[in-house]
């Protein structure tokens, strides 16, 4: 009889034991899938983070070929490949950039015969049949050929193409000439591209003038700065240190109605149980979504033995289940302690991408697009709020010529000195010095009602900064001209009124001799 009791305690005792064993190694599973799930996740987050920081380095490039069109009147092919080509050396990952003016059936004749002058004996405004083959394009109202492309090797097939005779590419000047902002095509095969890598373009209109409207922007256009790019060098070049080995990785365009897949990394046989969609930020108007699972492989990579440790451990010494729950408490706290540390290391890393992309990579200030948010956001709250918002608009007096003269890296020392003295005279933690585009600087000042005496003291400050300017008709030193305009923002109006009011005062002081100070 007592031995049938110890019989049975003791089969009690080891099933429960290995029930406590099963249980303890099955929440330590589940544990540890929830921390490799985070890291994942994580990331991912950091990729997508390094993907939209690429793209928007090198959407940069065509802010500065606006800001070449906008202060010359005249480009010529060598300036265009010049600058053209300093910046493909800087940003390996664009394919090509050109200019794509816009001609009317009145101008085509002229204009492909003074292309041809200009060391372009073969250029023709063409298109591509069905077929493939590349002919002369047919007669329409408007024509938006390649004028400009550098690099000129390996991009032939597309010099003289005429992209409004393709409807995406249509589609996309258009609304691009319309909106006044960056747009890009959804994915094409590109006229030069002899390989099955998809691409896309994205378009910068450049406007005679400062147009407001859409009749204004339609009738103002000069053309187009362009970038053509590879979807598959982009996303490569963003990847951080092959963190993306062994999880299969893609991006769906959303914008078009079959969320087309615009690029997939080598198919991994995947785990299902796991996936993770993030959606990056508006690329040039477009959605793009991508969508992460981890392999099996690596699961088994991140996976530990521990588990399976405990449950042989529990079994084993379930009597000392004191002792073993203290080693087990201990063990989990060094563990989380690593998580906690490694997911700091990992926020801390997200954290400085997107400092860096919001900031202009050559002076250190914001960058148009943190300067476009910035403006929209305080724009609201000064309309919510009826405080005045003051906007300053800086120009760097001929500094074209400053280039031409000293060089462009003395122009890029130039710039970067006028952005901190702009960021020193500027003192107050709401207000937004910005890289505007090419030369000229803006500065954001929310509830002010009066940027007089800022705009002149910056003014001053760069002027007392002495950077030598032999070549500038309106001092012997590098000066600024300065625009402003104060507003108090009701219903009917956008900030872009307050953008076009600034730019009209900055447009004054130029006129008036530069180095000054208008408002408008």
């Amino acid at each position: 009889m007592l031995n049938t009791k110890t019989n049975l305690f003791l089969g009690i005792a080891i099933l429960l034991g290995l029930v406590f064993a099963t249980q303890l190694a099955w929440t330590f599973y589940k544990l540890e899938t929830k921390n490799i799930t985070s890291e994942f996740e994580q990331i991912i987050d950091l990729q997508v983070a390094s993907i939209e920081r690429e793209l928007t380095l090198n959407f940069e490039a065509l802010y500065a070929i606006k800001g070449l069109f906008n202060s010359s009147a005249e480009v010529t092919a060598d300036e265009f490949s010049l600058l053209a080509s300093e910046i493909i050396a800087r940003h390996r990952n664009i394919q090509a950039l050109e200019w794509i003016p816009s001609i009317s059936h009145a101008q085509r004749e002229s204009m492909v015969e003074s292309r041809r002058q200009q060391n372009a004996p073969h250029f023709l405004i063409s298109e591509r049949q069905q077929q493939g083959q590349m002919v002369q394009a047919k007669q329409r109202d408007e024509y938006f050929p390649v004028y400009y492309v550098e690099p000129f090797i390996g991009n032939e097939a597309a010099f003289g193409f005429d992209l409004a005779s393709n409807p995406k590419r249509a589609a996309a000047l258009n609304l691009a000439r319309q909106s006044g902002q960056l747009i890009a095509t959804s994915s094409i095969t590109l006229v030069q591209e002899t390989q099955q890598q998809k691409g896309f373009l994205a378009f910068l209109p450049i406007y005679n003038g400062h147009p407001t409207t859409v009749t204004q922007r339609k009738n103002q256009l000069s053309g187009f700065a362009l970038g053509v790019f590879k979807i598959n060098d982009l996303i490569d070049s963003a990847n951080l240190h092959n963190s993306l080995y062994g999880i299969n990785f893609s991006i769906i365009d959303a914008t078009t109605s079959t969320n087309e897949v615009l690029y997939q990394n080598e198919a991994i046989e995947s785990n299902t149980d796991i996936a993770y969609s993030k959606k990056i930020p508006l690329i040039g108007g477009r959605e793009w979504n991508i969508i992460a699972t981890p392999s099996a492989q690596y699961l088994s990579e991140h996976r530990s033995s521990t588990p399976i440790v405990i449950f042989l451990l529990a079994l084993a010494f379930v009597s000392f289940g004191s002792v073993y729950t203290y080693l087990l408490s201990h063990r989990s706290a060094e563990i989380e302690m690593a998580v906690i540390e490694r997911t700091q290391q990992l926020n801390a890393t997200k954290e400085e991408l997107e400092r860096i992309t919001l900031l202009d990579g050559l002076t250190g200030v914001a960058n148009r697009r943190h300067f476009d948010s910035y403006l929209a956001q305080e724009w609201s709250r000064a309309q919510r709020n009826k405080q005045p918002l003051s906007l300053i608009m800086i120009d760097i007096d001929l500094f074209k010529q400053f280039n031409d003269n000293y060089g462009h890296l003395a122009g890029d020392d130039c710039l970067t000195t006028v952005a901190q003295i702009l960021k020193i005279t500027v003192q107050r933690s709401a207000d937004l010095v910005a890289r505007y585009g090419g030369e000229e600087f803006a500065i954001i000042l929310p509830n002010i009602e009066d940027a007089y005496i800022i705009a002149e003291l910056c003014r001053q400050n760069i002027e007392k900064a002495v950077i030598p300017h032999a070549y500038s008709s309106a001092s012997d030193y590098v000066t600024v001209s300065i625009g402003f305009s104060t507003v108090i923002p009701h219903d009917k109006t956008d900030y872009h009124s307050l953008i076009a009011s600034a730019d009209k005062a900055l447009y004054s002081a130029k006129e008036s001799g530069r180095n000054t100070v208008s408002s408008s």
